[in-house]
């Protein structure tokens, strides 16, 4: 019987824990330390290249492959889960000051009125904006693709890129059996660099992670109760069934089919409706994951000793809502695709060691947490739009019907 992937992170990551704790000067140790990091260093080289790729072909797809068939039902569909994405990434936030006392703004020289706070925000923001890379990588990611689907002279372009990001999907989808064995070695890194304080900030952030998640879930189900037609019965058996297969497997892509059977057997969903919903949850909707990045965030920098203020992570919300729209549903995905743009973002003066410390804290519960409030939270949007839209599309179609029948030469 092979043993499930997540449970292989966990065990190698406290291998890892026990080895940097127990023998931090060990010769050997250290050489798979130093191992481990080579592939997020390669990762951080070519984090600009890879983001385009996978932001622009996500574009091109949604455009090429689904606008034109799903209609209404499309944009209903992407306009929600975008929303709960900002929604999500609001409501992280004021976890993060509530539970990380971090100061309002970051500098030494703010004035102390309002005014001069504002001033200051605004500097901020309209650096980001301007002088960042990163984001404008994000931004021409998106142009590329949707002017190449949209433009037929060049629609070749947008089938490159299409199947240049499948490659590079593919090609991390392969690399899977490393993942243990890799944050095995970055784990070493934690306590052999930062001791046993590494260690406490790492529990820190797994119980901040499960709180913020758990309170998230509860939410949904109270709203899906409320919003949807959908009774407590059916909602405890889709939870009871989705919630923990995405947990214990920590991929959105491994709980697929489990959660489309579920949708439909105990959400009661169409079919159609049902396979829209979760399959376009399953590649566009990571809201908790990036809930879980911004907690990485805080405690990574608080790892690496890095100021950090509540309107830096304000000012990360729409990249990451952005980068959480394209993000591959595979353990660990949130942490390698996300973490060179934060450490562009926040100008870390280490950015690979960012990425390493980054992938290693993101690691072990964190993304099965986040992989159960992702795939269950796709079954409550497609609640949503089917009491929502289907009723309507029903009665259209009855009424078409009626009008054929009392007048057959309208066809």
């Amino acid at each position: 019987m092979a043993v499930p992937l997540p449970l292989k992170v966990i065990v190698f990551l406290m291998c890892g824990f026990v080895l940097g704790a127990c023998l931090p000067s060990n010769p050997i140790v250290r050489v798979a330390y130093n191992g481990a990091t080579y592939f997020p260093r390669l990762i951080v080289t070519f984090a600009a290249l890879l983001i385009f790729h996978l932001l622009s072909a996500a574009v091109a797809k949604l455009i090429l492959y689904h606008k034109q068939q799903a209609g209404r039902l499309f944009l209903h569909l992407v306009s929600l889960y975008v929303l709960m994405g900002i929604v999500s990434l609001i409501y992280a936030t004021l976890w993060i000051g509530e539970l990380a006392n971090l100061p309002l703004i970051r500098t030494g020289s703010l004035s102390a009125d309002i005014f001069g706070c504002f001033r200051q925000i605004q500097k901020t923001f309209t650096h980001v904006l301007s002088e960042q890379p990163m984001l404008q990588v994000l931004v021409g990611g998106i142009a590329a693709g949707w002017i190449s689907a949209k433009t037929p002279a060049i629609r070749g372009v947008a089938e490159g890129l299409i199947r240049t990001s499948d490659l590079i999907l593919a090609i991390f989808r392969k690399l899977l059996w490393f993942y243990p064995l890799m944050i095995g070695g970055l784990a070493i890194g934690i306590p052999m660099k930062f001791g046993y304080r590494g260690l406490a900030l790492y529990g820190q952030c797994v119980l901040w992670d499960a709180i913020v998640i758990l309170v998230w879930c509860v939410f949904m189900v109270l709203f899906c109760k409320v919003a949807t037609r959908r009774n407590w019965r059916q909602i405890a058996s889709y939870y009871g069934t989705v919630w923990p297969t995405g947990f214990g497997t920590g991929g959105s892509y491994d709980t697929l089919a489990v959660n489309l059977v579920s949708a439909e057997k105990d959400l009661g969903l169409d079919p159609e409706i049902a396979e829209v919903s979760i399959v376009f949850g399953t590649v566009l909707n990571k809201n908790c994951a990036t809930m879980s990045v911004l907690l990485v965030t805080v405690i990574v920098a608080r790892l690496l000793s890095i100021p950090l203020s509540l309107l830096e992570i304000v000012l990360l919300v729409p990249p990451v809502v952005v980068l959480g729209l394209e993000t591959p549903g595979i353990p660990g995905g949130a942490g390698y695709f996300m973490s060179p743009v934060l450490a562009v973002l926040l100008k870390v003066p280490d950015p690979s060691l960012w990425v390493t410390t980054f992938i290693a804290v993101y690691s072990g519960l964190i993304p099965m947490f986040s992989t159960a409030g992702n795939t269950t939270d796709d079954g409550v949007v497609g609640a949503l739009i089917q009491d929502r839209l289907q009723p309507a599309r029903k009665h259209a179609v009855t009424k078409r019907a009626v009008t054929l029948a009392a007048h057959p030469e309208v066809s």
